[in-house]
C-alpha cells in the first residue's frame, strides 16, 4: 500500500490503497468492510473486469458504473428509483474517466448495513476521490454487496 498526498489530493497505487482511503474517512460511520467494485458479466471468464465509467450525484446520493471491457451498467442500491442524470465522473487531477471504484461500508455487528461511501481511483494517475454516500434501513451486508 502506497497512499500518497500529491498536490493536495490523495493518491494511490492499487485497490488495496483505495480500501485503505475508505477506512480512513473521518466525520462519518465507521468503515468495517470494503468491496472493490467488479464486474461479473461472464465474458470476463474467470477474471471479473473492475475499471469503470461512474457517474454519481453526492447531493442525490445515487450513482451507477459501467464496465470499460463489456459495457455492462449497475445502478448502485437505489439509485435506479432516483436516477438524475449526473454528470460522469473525472478525475480532478488529470481529468482520465475510467476508474477502480470501491465501496466503504458501515455493518453493525448483527451483519446489517446502514450506511456506504463509494469512492473512485484513477486508473491513470492513482487520484482517489469520493463520489456519493448513502443512509439507508438496516439490509443484510450480502444484499448491500449485490446491489453495488
Amino acid at each position: 500500500m502506497v497512499l500518497r498526498t500529491v498536490a493536495g489530493r490523495r493518491t494511490g497505487e492499487t485497490a488495496d490503497d483505495l480500501e485503505s482511503w475508505l477506512v480512513q474517512l473521518q466525520g462519518c460511520p465507521d468503515v468495517t468492510r470494503t468491496q472493490i467494485t467488479a464486474c461479473t458479466n461472464p465474458s470476463h471468464g474467470d477474471e471479473a473486469a473492475t475499471w469503470f465509467y461512474v457517474e454519481a450525484d453526492p447531493d442525490e446520493a445515487v450513482a451507477r458504473h459501467r464496465c470499460v471491457s463489456c459495457g455492462q451498467s449497475q445502478h448502485v442500491l437505489d439509485s435506479e428509483e432516483h436516477w438524475n442524470f449526473p454528470r460522469m465522473w473525472a478525475c480532478p487531477s488529470c481529468s482520465q474517466s475510467i476508474a477502480e471504484v470501491g465501496a466503504g461500508l458501515h455493518v453493525e455487528p448483527v451483519d446489517q448495513v446502514n450506511w456506504v461511501a463509494l469512492a473512485a481511483r484513477c486508473v491513470d494517475c492513482g487520484t482517489i476521490d469520493g463520489l456519493t454516500d448513502f443512509t439507508m434501513d438496516p439490509m443484510p451486508a450480502d444484499e448491500v454487496l449485490r446491489r453495488l
